[in-house]
């Protein structure tokens, strides 16, 4: 008797037990916990960016210092859409998951909380940092919205010299609202790496 209580257990178990079909990184589940090399100071906006960059569907704006639009991005899945100018022609690529620790170290560090805020009747916190991407660095503010440990805005101002862009201080605005980010229409230039 205990045999057969044994193997009906077994056998239950293969009915609820989930198999993963694809490996994908856990970060986009939620289940965020550190990398080794993070800054300890900067975990809640390591936590929000995560939250961001990593969920299935969001959109980033990147504004010039002049208010002028330089690149929109739109992620849906494994999909990564991007143009360089408001109307311009949309391009496709894979979309890889971003992290908080590259070869080069910790992509945030030294963050400190300076103020709280109200945005579009949520309540944000503030954050100052450095942030370092391979051989850019610039001082950056944050906004996180504190209800859904998302990332509203950032300002970077690059260090004199390198800049990936034509001006020093460049602005981030993100759209988290699944139900706004649609996927583009119109002409999409397909690259041959992601067939």
């Amino acid at each position: 008797m205990l045999l057969h209580r044994l193997l009906f257990v077994c056998f239950a178990l293969l009915f609820v037990t989930p198999v993963p079909t694809v490996a994908e990184d856990r970060r986009s589940f939620g289940i965020n916990e550190p990398l080794p090399g993070e800054d300890p100071t900067c975990s809640d906006a390591n936590r929000a960016f995560e939250n961001t960059y990593n969920s299935g569907r969001y959109s980033s704006r990147i504004y010039l210092a002049d208010g002028s639009l330089f690149a929109e991005f739109r992620y849906n899945g494994k999909t990564q859409y991007q143009r360089e100018e408001e109307g311009g022609i949309w391009s496709l690529s894979t979309r890889f998951p971003s992290k908080t620790v590259t070869d080069v170290g910790p992509v945030l560090a030294d963050c400190r909380l300076i103020s709280y805020e109200e945005n579009d009747n949520a309540n944000v916190r503030v954050f100052s940092a450095r942030w370092h991407r391979g051989r850019y660095h610039a001082s950056i503010k944050i906004w996180l919205s504190t209800t859904d440990r998302l990332v509203l805005k950032t300002e970077r101002r690059f260090d004199p010299g390198a800049t990936p862009f034509p001006t020093q201080t460049v602005v981030d605005v993100f759209e988290t609202d699944r139900d706004k980010v649609l996927v583009p229409s119109g002409f999409l230039v397909d690259h041959p790496w992601i067939r």
